[in-house]
């Protein structure tokens, strides 16, 4: 399929600069943004501003993005890794003009975590037919459209055209329907929302020099005058800053100075900012030691090598496998070759543990064993060893032949 390549720095994920106007124009999310019951519109740049938000994004993408992709071949007797100048493999390292393996997985992260989906068309040569480099869009230049068949809309460049499921990379975390990928902004609003508001009233409360305003009270009614001659000597609260810490007035007439709202303390900011980083890194199963908030134990163990392998199995996996997923079905069919990540250098802090399954792999402690030595030095980067013996499963060959005679 002939392309013509969208320069992606042009993207609308964030925004753009209207060329009739020279103004920047934000564009919300797909579904044109929500307010929420604290006041604050949520988009995924809204979001992102949020402290949290931005650790658990950011450890996602980037987590994912320095994984090793492997593209592996079942063969007769076991998968072999396939190496060299294959073409799939410089497609993966290099999937268009513009980006590296890296920063092409990042984006696509960076998508489904906030948006729910990601896209990317696939450009495929015009006389095999074999794809020859993947096209990211931002969900909202994609429409999905599935009132007779599945097909992809995508509008780029002032152009509409239609894409179909074979060449289409649509990477999506969980879904009700199977197809669309559902946005964990639009769907936990509310709970940042909430996040966002509270960080909104923590930096009006800094800058107001931690004066959260208040009442002058008169026991008499005072003119006109003598109210332009109050304020004048006393800051407007609506206007006063931080620069007005240390200011001194003189107030006439035995006034009473009543505070308006909630201190910090009063509103237990602290505790309910806590809460809710607590609740936002949850929505993407990123453990808070992980997100720099080492603030008190968490309940999954105070060990960090614990917390770095459940962070593998229920936050990072999921996309992981949506990846891998997207890539084997529209890349390679039904053939026997696959890509797969390689997560045990993610893995590899857990020293005790790696030690124990190695130990039982190679059939230490009595067991049978199915892995070899060279295996074993392959997962830990190692260059293999020359000998035969180091190609065989030691323990389980000597109980075969054991048993043979």
């Amino acid at each position: 399929m002939a392309f013509r390549w969208y320069n992606p720095l042009s993207w609308r994920f964030f925004g753009y600069t209207d060329p009739a106007t020279g103004d920047y124009v934000e564009v919300d999310m797909e579904v044109g943004g929500r307010r929420t019951q604290s006041g604050v519109r949520v988009t995924p740049k809204t979001a992102l501003s949020v402290g949290i938000v931005w650790s658990c994004v950011k450890i996602l993408s980037e987590s994912t993005g320095g994984l090793p992709l492997k593209l592996y071949e079942d063969g007769d007797e076991r998968r072999q890794l396939i190496k060299g100048r294959d073409r799939v493999l410089r497609l993966l390292r290099k999937p268009n003009p513009y980006m590296t393996r890296l920063n092409f997985l990042k984006a696509a992260v960076v998508n489904m975590a906030l948006r729910g989906n990601a896209f990317a068309v696939i450009e495929r040569s015009e006389s095999t037919g074999d794809p020859i480099g993947f096209i990211p869009f931002s969900a909202d230049q994609v429409e999905v459209n599935t009132d007779d068949e599945l097909i992809y809309w995508v509008t780029a460049g002032g152009e509409r055209f239609a894409v179909s499921p074979e060449n289409m990379l649509h990477f999506k975390i969980f879904s009700s329907d199977g197809i669309n990928g559902l946005s964990p902004v639009e769907h936990q609003a509310e709970t940042m929302g909430l996040a966002k508001a509270a960080q909104d009233w923590s930096a009006r409360f800094m800058r107001k020099g931690g004066f959260t305003g208040g009442y002058v009270i008169y026991e008499q009614f005072l003119t006109k005058e003598q109210q332009v001659q109050v304020m004048e000597k006393f800051p407007d609260v609506r206007k006063g800053d931080v620069e007005d810490i240390g200011k001194m007035a003189i107030l006439q007439g035995n006034p009473k100075i009543i505070p308006a709202g909630l201190s910090q303390k009063d509103s237990q900011f602290i505790e309910s900012q806590q809460f809710q980083e607590e609740a936002l890194a949850g929505i993407w199963g990123v453990p808070l030691p992980l997100a720099n908030r080492a603030s008190k134990t968490s309940i999954m163990g105070s060990n960090l090598e614990q917390q770095l392998s459940f962070f593998v199995t229920f936050g990072l996996m999921p996309y992981l496998h949506a990846i891998e997923d997207e890539l084997n079905d529209k890349l390679f069919g039904d053939t026997t070759r696959f890509v797969e990540f390689v997560v045990e250098g993610l893995l590899r802090a857990d020293s005790t543990a790696r030690a124990s399954y190695y130990q039982a792999a190679l059939g230490g402690s009595g067991g049978s064993g199915w892995m070899t030595t060279n295996e074993v030095r392959e997962k830990e980067n190692l260059t293999p060893l020359v000998g035969e013996q180091y190609d065989r499963v030691t323990r389980w060959e000597m109980q075969a032949n054991a048993q043979q005679s």
